[in-house]
């Protein structure tokens, strides 16, 4: 357990060295480094007694790799929404990085590639099951629910862009530290002022899409909670309607490392560099301290 830990770090510092680099090449190979890296190593935890370990190693990278390749062309699509101030390119990015997303997941989980998809919609997991029947799963993700129900206080619920883009969007008059917005898990909370703006919106996404990037946190406890379910029927109960997003003690603890909002800089935060990147066509503004209106 503490190797995995090691290597679940390495590949998350190591991006230091790409972001040095300021290339888009350098957010490829992390986006597709960080898939094959999760993936590998889900599999080898997943992984059955009569497997052979580099064998099962090998399978989950190149999963995980092409899975991170989709994830690293959705965030790219995003770009289109404040280059061209549409918002038609949202769902295309949303289906490519589910299905990259969903390859990850099933590369940890030591399944076959195309086992398993799964669709987010805000709180809601959709999971289809394609190995045998065709089989449809609800699920409710307990801390985006919980994300989306404090995003909604003192907050209005935004129909029309939640619908075009897929995700639950609130809008509020003030937002801490005079930013355009933020997300909580994958609820987004948008300045009412900047509503209308592309690039906010495509920035916040970015946000969201690095909420499902750790997705495979919770594949890695595939193993503990199979025995939960066998040995406890209200644990088992409970799984059948929520999927556990673990991922948040996760993601949040990293981006809270790379100094939160609160660096010399803000595009110092590695979240934040991609989030602008990816939401402005390559270009991340430079000495930024803070972002104002």
């Amino acid at each position: 357990m503490k190797k995995i830990i090691l290597l679940f770090f390495l590949i998350f510092f190591s991006k230091n060295t790409l972001l040095q680099a300021q290339e888009r090449e350098g957010l490829f190979f992390y986006n597709v480094g960080l898939g094959a890296l999760v993936s590998g190593v889900g599999a080898i935890i997943n992984k059955q007694p009569q497997e052979k370990l580099g064998v099962t190693f090998l399978n989950g990278f190149w999963k995980g790799a092409i899975g991170g390749y989709l994830v690293y062309e959705s965030k790219n699509i995003l770009g289109n929404i404040g280059d061209r101030e549409n918002y038609t390119y949202a769902w295309g990015a949303k289906l490519l990085n589910a299905s990259g997303t969903s390859i990850i997941e099933n590369g940890a989980a030591n399944r076959q590639v195309w086992e398993r998809w799964h669709l987010h919609i805000g709180f809601n997991r959709l999971e289809f099951n394609v190995k045998d029947n065709w089989k449809v799963t609800y699920k409710i993700m307990p801390v985006s629910l919980l994300s989306t129900v404090y995003s909604a206080i003192d907050s209005k619920f935004e129909i029309k862009r939640s619908m075009q883009i897929g995700e639950f969007v609130f809008s509020k008059s003030r937002v801490e530290k005079n930013a355009g917005g933020y997300v909580l898990a994958n609820a987004m909370v948008i300045q009412d002022k900047r509503m209308e703006s592309y690039t906010t919106i495509a920035h916040e996404m970015v946000h969201i899409y690095q909420y499902y990037d750790y997705n495979f946190v919770n594949v890695y406890l595939n193993r503990p909670k199979h025995k939960w379910r066998k040995n406890s029927s209200t644990f088992n109960g409970f799984s059948k309607i929520f999927y556990i997003d673990v991922q948040a003690a996760v993601l949040r603890p990293l981006y809270l490392l790379e100094g939160g909002l609160y660096n010399d800089y803000y595009y110092d935060n590695f979240f934040e560099y991609e989030a602008e990147f990816f939401s402005n066509k390559g270009y991340v503004r430079p000495n930024v301290k803070f972002i104002s209106n």
